[in-house]
């Protein structure tokens, strides 16, 4: 077995042991958050790092289409009647230029060491003033992954890509940011809200 095919069997696994608690969490408290501020910036919404499918994807599965790198957990969505995709091993997404209009990334960026390559295929297909919609873990809840390979700040999320402006930069379940909810809360996360920026001609 390759050892990516082992991370994808291994992720996979750990992915359909969220404890029911924390679907519910995510399903009906973080997911309902995310949607609604991506609502805000376009009604085409696709979920990037998708998942089994318990988050915005399975929350709202007639207005959120899904893309995830795991094969294992497109297959997942897919038989539970997601609309899901595989995202190419090059990172490239298998839709097309303007096809959305919002992004959103949901406990997604902190996996990706080099986030370059998402953060263009994000650019490349959401509309003139598209959206972007990213959710980070604090503290606690980044070091509780061994997966986990770049912490993100507000000081990241504020300077995250000058193509991309932010809108709203805020905590969940907090609303306000807090240095000690988010080294002793795991599920404390920081949202960021962003807009293209309009480039000049």
């Amino acid at each position: 077995m390759s050892a990516p095919q082992k991370n994808f069997d291994e992720y996979y696994s750990h992915l359909t042991q969220i404890s029911t608690l924390g679907r519910i969490y995510k399903k009906y408290f973080m997911s309902r958050v995310l949607y609604w501020n991506a609502r805000k910036l376009g009604s085409r919404i696709v979920e990037v790092g998708c998942g089994t499918g318990s988050g915005v994807l399975g929350a709202y599965p007639k207005r959120v289409a899904g893309l995830d790198i795991n094969p294992l957990s497109v297959e997942y969505c897919q038989a539970a009647g997601l609309n899901a995709q595989v995202i190419a091993d090059d990172g490239m997404f298998p839709l097309p230029d303007k096809s959305f209009d919002v992004c959103i990334l949901d406990n997604v960026m902190e996996h990706i060491q080099e986030p370059q390559t998402t953060l263009d295929e994000c650019y490349r297909i959401t509309s003139a003033e598209g959206g972007l919609v990213i959710a980070v873990p604090g503290k606690r809840g980044y070091s509780s992954d061994p997966d986990h390979k770049r912490f993100y700040s507000q000081t990241e999320l504020r300077q995250l890509d000058h193509r991309w402006q932010l809108q709203h930069l805020f905590a969940a379940p907090s609303w306000f940011t807090s240095e000690l909810m988010s080294s002793s809360v795991r599920q404390y996360c920081l949202v960021a809200t962003y807009q293209k920026t309009r480039m000049k001609t």
